[in-house]
């Protein structure tokens, strides 16, 4: 009766899995093709931080692959090996080989450049690491095919499709973790339990979207939206505790709320990533639903129909990978496969003393907050959002010229520009918030605006000057005017 149970709760369907590794692989194309932009920027010597202030700054930067050289065609090659690991994983080929090595490409990619990351290229990295213990090739991928020469398709037909492993508990109580460890820090600060919170994060210009902006004109739903996602991430554990409708409701609910944060809010990959955690916890009904309702509609829709067949025969073209013989003997694979076992348990103690950690409830280890540093906590509005919204710019002085903003690569405005527009993307707002962080990377982030201003401009530019205007959010009555302050000025 006990173990049942708990493999209603921590197991994974294999389906699950699949969806999961195709989220995956996605979200790891989408970040290399987005960050590659900005290649030359963030990641060569010639950007804002090249590899001797990197070394300065952040001292896992020594362990960067990336780092071993600043040369933008390094970049580029390393690019497209994590590009061509991610189709890997999309598609399921080699999926265990090519989630290690996309996680080291991953985790070699965050080394070289700290400063433009948020709390979803880490939780994205963890998941990736964890991923590399889950049986992901299962289902829907190449890797299946040579499953189903071997009849393996055939004994597992009409079977659960439920996977529980140590590996499984382990993700599930990892993602359960990310949101019990949020809602703690929450208990620490006054809005989320006031109703405000969601009010003052929604007025944040540099963050929200148009839907944002309107749902902002609504105080009942703000306040309602502050509870309902306070009280859906205090009640975490229930994704464990519960089984099939309950847990597929809870886990719905969640969905939405991470849908409604995507469409709301310009917070990176945040919403993506954390739809594609909470995927794992939908149990097998949902899966058979879903599989149903896609059968009936590739029946009735013959372009679907065709479609899949079209699909089907490509892949029929590509050569399932083969196993590679063990020269071992049998009784050596036997021990190792017992090993492969104590690892996996391994794994989950592992998961399970981290998630003590980030509560704070392994007293006994003294102390817990000094050995668990502030980026490996899920901050985000927590204990509270933001009571301030605030842009950067960075104004080119040109000798006999107008003047020229150079993040925008446009004409310097007589008014300060809105805070959604403090730079090209998200990465560069994570990277501009840090220059008031250290002087260092301030003065380099000058130099690289001198260049690029000169560049720009044609002309000779005599210095740059980068400020930061911050403005604060009331919730009523007429905020106070904003404030600029000069981050750095530096001649060119």
């Amino acid at each position: 009766m006990v173990r049942p149970a708990l493999e209603r709760r921590v197991g994974i369907d294999e389906r699950a899995l699949a969806v999961f590794r195709i989220a995956l692989g996605g979200l790891l194309l989408f970040d290399v093709s987005h960050r590659v932009r900005f290649l030359s920027a963030f990641y060569t010597d010639d950007g804002v931080l090249p590899r001797a202030l990197l070394r300065e700054q952040y001292a896992l930067g020594r362990y960067s692959i990336h780092a071993l050289s600043g040369e933008p065609w390094v970049q580029v090659v390393l690019f497209g090996c994590s590009a061509l690991l991610a189709v890997a994983l999309l598609v399921g080929y080699r999926t265990r080989t090519a989630t290690a090595l996309a996680a080291l490409l991953l985790f070699s990619l965050h080394f070289r450049n700290p400063f433009v990351l948020n709390g979803a290229d880490r939780l994205l990295r963890e998941l990736l690491v964890l991923a590399v213990f889950l049986p992901l090739g299962n289902r829907w991928s190449i890797d299946a095919r040579e499953r189903v020469s071997r009849d393996d398709a055939a004994a597992r037909a009409g079977n659960d499709a439920l996977i529980a492993t140590p590996a499984t508990a382990a993700v599930l109580v990892h993602v359960v973790t990310l949101f019990v460890g949020n809602a703690v820090l929450k208990t620490e600060g006054s809005t989320w339990y006031s109703g405000d919170a969601l009010g003052y994060a929604l007025r944040q210009d540099q963050l929200t979207l148009p839907l944002a902006d309107a749902v902002a004109t609504y105080p009942f739903a703000l306040t309602a939206g502050t509870y309902a996602w306070a009280g859906l991430v205090t009640g975490a554990p229930l994704l464990l505790l519960l089984t099939g409708r309950l847990r597929t409701a809870y886990a719905a609910a969640f969905l939405t709320a991470v849908s409604g944060m995507a469409f709301s809010m310009a917070v990176g990959l945040f919403p993506a990533v954390l739809f594609t955690a909470v995927l794992l916890f939908l149990p097998p009904g949902v899966w058979d639903a879903l599989e149903r309702v896609a059968a009936g509609a590739v029946d009735r829709v013959a372009p679907l129909e065709r479609a899949l067949t079209a699909c089907r025969l490509r892949i029929d073209r590509v050569t399932p990978p083969r196993s590679v013989g063990s020269p071992l003997p049998s009784t050596v694979r036997i021990r190792i496969g017992r090993y492969r076992s104590v690892a996996l348990v391994g794994v989950l103690a592992v998961v399970l003393l981290w998630s003590g950690l980030l509560l704070g409830a392994t007293a006994g280890l003294e102390p817990a907050d000094s050995r668990v540093p502030d980026d490996y906590r899920w901050t985000m509005f927590a204990p509270d959002p933001s009571t301030t919204d605030g842009g950067f710019t960075a104004v080119g002085h040109v000798d006999g010229g107008p003047d020229i903003d150079v993040l925008r690569g446009a004409a310097v405005r007589a008014d300060h520009p809105p805070a959604a527009d403090t730079g090209p993307d998200f990465r560069w707002r994570k990277y501009l918030y840090s220059l008031l962080e250290s002087d260092a990377r301030a003065d380099r982030f000058a130099g690289y605006m001198c260049e690029r201003a000169t560049a720009a401009s044609g002309s000779p530019v005599e210095n740059v000057t980068v400020t930061y205007t911050e403005r604060r959010i009331a919730l009523e009555g007429e905020a106070p005017p904003p404030e600029t302050t000069t981050v750095v000025e530096r001649s060119c």
